[in-house]
Order: C-alpha cells, then structure tokens, then sequence
C-alpha cells in the first residue's frame, strides 16, 4: 500500500514539476535562463519536484477557501448583512449542503474519472487497478477532508459556528462523498453507465441545485435545512452510510473494469488519431445534414473570397455547432419567460408588497450572462475542425487578426441575439409584474446586457487567439487561460457582494466591453501572428 501512495505521489510530482519547469520557461527574461536540459538533470528536478509537491498542498488548501469562501461565504454575508447572526448561518450551511452534497455528489467520481495518471499507473506501469484504485481514493478523501477543515474553521466560526460543528459538516460532506463514490460505481457495475459522463443529467442536476441554494437567499426565506442535516438520525445515517461503503470499497474486486472505462474515454494518451475521431464525434461534430450545402445555402458564400470564404464555408459546413448552443439558449430563456409570466400573473399581488424591482438582477447579470453567452464551446469546435491544420501554416498565422475580425462579428450576432431575447423576456415578466413597459431601470438594464454580451464575446475569442489553450492532444494546456477565466467569472461573485447601483454599474459594464474590445484588437493584431499556434 504504502509503495503504491509512493509511486502515486512520484507520477503526480514528476508531472507538477515537468508543467513548473514548461511554464517558467514561458516567462519573460527568467525563461531563457531555464534549459531543456533541467528535464534530465535528476538532482535539479528533485528540488524542482519538492517545490511542485508543496505547492500542490498548498493548492489544495487554496481551492477550499476559495470554495467556500466565494461561493457561500461571500453571497450569505452580502446578502444577509441585514440578518441576524443565525439566519446567515443557517443560508450557509443549506448552501453548502446543496453544492457539496447533492450536485458534487452527482458531478464527481474519482472511481470513473478519466485522467492521464490513471492511464499511465495502470496501463503503462502495470500497477493493480484494485490496488491503485484504493490508494487513489485513501489519498483523495483524506487529503479531502485536511484541505476542506480549516475553511470551514474560518468561515464557519466567522458565522457563529461552533468548532466542533464545522468538523461534524467536514466529516459527514466527507463520508456522504464516499458513499456517492460507491454509488457510482455499483451503478456502472449494474448497468455500464457513466454518470459523471452523462451530460445532460449533470448539468439539470447542476443548475436546479445551485437555484434551490440560493433561492431562499435571495427571497429572505430561512429553511431547516441545519435542522436536518446536523440531527442526530441524520448523522448516524450518513456516518453509517459513509463507513459502510468504505468497507466495500476496500473489499471491491473488480476495479479493473471502472478503470478501462475511464482510461478509454478522453485519455490524451492513446493514439491521437482515434481520439481526434472520438472528440469529433461527441461535441465538436457536426450533423451529417450540415454538409449538405443546399441551394439556400450557397448563397450566402457568393462572392466571397480568402478568409471570408473561409470562415463562412465553416459556419455553413458546422451550423449545428455554430447555432445548436444559441437555439438552446433561446429555448432556456422561452421557458424562462412563460414560467415568469405565470408567476407574475398568479403572485401579482404578493410582489407588489415586496415591492418588486428590476434592479434587483443587476448583480447577478454578471452570472447570467457569462452562462448564457456562447463563445467557448465554438472556439473549440473552430479549433478541431478548422484551426488544428491551418494553423501549421504561416499564411494563416499572418492573417489571425482578418479571422478574428470575421469570427468577432458572427460570434457576438449569436450572442447579441441571445441577449436581446433575455432583454425582451425580462420586459415582458417585468411588465406582467405590474411594472411600466419603459421606464430609466429597463433601459438601463437592455444597455447593460447588450455591453456584457460584447465583453463576453470578446473575452472567449480573444483569449483562443491569444493563448490558444488547446494543444493537439485536445486538452488544455494553457494555465494562464484557467487563471484568467477564473478571474473573469469571479467578477459575477464580487457584483453580488458589492450590490453597486444601476447606474454606476452599467457605466462599469459599457466602459469594461469598449475597453477590452479596444485592448483585444490591439494585442490581436500585434500578436495574434504569434501566439495563435499549435502547441
């Protein structure tokens, strides 16, 4: 056992330090000093490995303040600054129950995910899958449960929690995880199903969690969701639950199916032809009715030419990449709208008295709008079936900035679209609420949605072009790039704790999209040549 955390820890370390050493050598003035031969030179890369291996730790304990800190410290505090002491800890314990035990319960399995140093330790080392796979999840629940403790110290005393209370949530999230790791693998063993794989199902489960866990927040409503959860039936269950499928876990034979299946799917190690075909089969293929350019259709490349021709002979050849995520998005905000409507209609009465006011969304368009603009998923699918060949070519490197042009405009006519239709059904809802059609908060809210629209536009594209995350292995690569989008999409957290009025922050909003519009086309022309390459 102890030999298998060993070499465990030896394959996560040596990878940590070779991507260290890879990504210093990037930066300017200190890269250059940093050879190629820093790779074999085992008495530097010990010390290198040391370093990765602390801060992985580190990180560890990082991404759990960060967790739960801008997730559910920040909203309850912002929210209910108003509210007593108890109320707010009674929201932050029904939001984390939400998010950490039923939608990461559902999202997450390490038993069925598919990773490159399960395919390395079990495939190319040889090791037992039984053994590894033990070791694997020993590791991960007991790092889980050091990582996530002294977050829930600080945050939860900070909300008048006792310590022993928050090392009770600890210690349940972790066995109820354990359990769900269990569950999901008697699942694939019962039936081959993947859960964690299943997209859809995910992400209903992902959206409605996170709405039942900040709805009451958000409406002022205190729920006994504490009550429950810390009862002591509860708890007697859970921990039975939770040691129960350790034991099985720990007696389970045949992990060597899990592992196939895991290492099978999305493994940036197997050959590279056969998983370009399984990526462009899942979520960057086009339907096979796309290739069929009907005489409707060709109309729209006549008289183009170069790029132009380019990019529109794409856009025909994958519309179903191109415009399926928008047509999802617009049936997401139809929806949105009729069951707004209703509500309105039927609670009319009730909303007046709480005086009920557009105002109130705007903290939370940051959010909404980052999850309803397209741009990611098309930048990837431009790269697998477009940009991973052209890009080997210095003609089209040249001439990133022209594609870019081009690829900005029909991006931000999907995305424009998509927030004229929220613009539309917000003043519909609003206006069934009893509020007037037009009014200084409407307008301001249309401007503040079409300028966030821009900047999202922008952000994705211009981060493609500029740090090109993708490798031809099909996976990222790019660190910077998760930095940087976790950054913009903390933005949405810091909007609803700080609450700015409608006015200064739509002023925000339209300065931010000109800006970055401005700053992306600039970098773009002088850089794009460069940066937009295969890696």
């Amino acid at each position: 056992m102890m030999r298998t955390l060993s070499t465990l820890l030896a394959i996560r370390t040596s990878i940590t330090a070779n991507m260290l050493i890879y990504y210093i050598q990037k930066l300017p003035f200190i890269g250059k000093l940093i050879k190629n031969s820093l790779y074999a030179n085992l008495g530097l890369k010990k010390g290198v490995a040391i370093i990765a291996l602390l801060l992985t730790q580190l990180w560890g304990f990082f991404l759990r303040f960060v967790y739960v800190g801008v997730l559910i410290f920040i909203p309850v505090m912002g929210l209910g600054e108003e509210m007593t002491q108890e109320y707010r800890l009674s929201q932050f314990i029904h939001i984390f129950t939400i998010i950490s035990f039923v939608v990461a319960a559902v999202s997450s399995a390490t038993v069925l995910e598919p990773k490159r140093e399960k395919y390395l330790a079990v495939k190319m080392m040889r090791l037992s899958p039984r053994r590894y796979m033990q070791v694997s999840l020993v590791y991960r629940y007991v790092t889980f449960f050091v990582y996530l403790v002294p977050a829930m110290l600080v945050f939860g005393t900070l909300l008048g929690a006792s310590v022993l209370e928050a090392l009770l949530l600890t210690l349940l999230l972790t066995l109820w995880r354990i359990a769900a790791e269990y569950a999901h693998l008697k699942l694939f063993e019962k039936t081959g199903m993947m859960l964690i794989k299943q997209t859809a199902i995910v992400w209903c489960v992902i959206i409605i969690g996170y709405a039942a866990a900040y709805l009451p927040l958000l409406l002022g409503k205190a729920l006994s969701t504490e009550a429950i959860l810390m009862s002591l039936p509860v708890c007697i269950v859970i921990i039975a639950g939770g040691l129960f499928a350790v034991i099985q876990l720990a007696r389970y034979r045949k992990y060597m199916e899990a592992v196939d299946a895991a290492s099978k799917r999305d493994d940036p190690l197997l050959n590279l032809g056969r998983m370009m075909t399984d990526a462009q089969k899942k979520s960057v293929k086009s339907k096979d009715s796309d290739d069929d350019l009907s005489l409707n259709l060709r109309h729209k490349v006549d008289g183009k030419e170069g790029h132009a021709y380019l990019n529109a002979i794409f856009f025909l050849r994958h519309r179903s990449l191109v415009n399926g995520p928008m047509n999802k998005r617009l049936m997401i905000i139809g929806a949105a709208l009729a069951a707004g409507v209703i509500l309105m209609l039927l609670f009319q009465g009730q909303l007046s008295g709480m005086q009920w006011s557009l105002g109130l969304l705007f903290p939370f368009l940051p959010l909404i709008m980052y999850f309803m603009s397209t741009g990611e998923n098309l930048c990837k699918a431009m790269f697998y079936n477009c940009d991973l060949s052209l890009m080997r070519y210095s003609f089209y490197r040249s001439a990133a900035y022209q594609h870019f042009l081009i690829r900005l405009g029909r991006m931000l006519s999907l995305n424009l679209l998509i927030a004229t239709a929220f613009g539309v059904s917000l003043s519909v809802v609003t206006a069934a609420a009893g509020g007037e059609w037009l009014n200084r908060e409407l307008l301001l809210f249309w401007v503040c949605v079409m300028a966030m629209a821009i900047f999202y536009t922008v952000h994705h594209l211009f981060m493609y072009y500029f740090l090109q995350p993708y490798s031809t292995e099909l996976n990222l690569k790019n660190p910077l790039y998760f930095v940087l989008s976790m950054l913009v999409s903390s933005l949405s957290g810091v909007s609803i704790v700080l609450r700015p009025q409608a006015d200064s922050f739509t002023a925000i909003t339209v300065v931010a999209a000109l800006v970055y519009v401005v700053v992306a086309l600039i970098l773009v022309k002088k850089y794009g040549p460069r940066t937009f390459r295969v890696k």
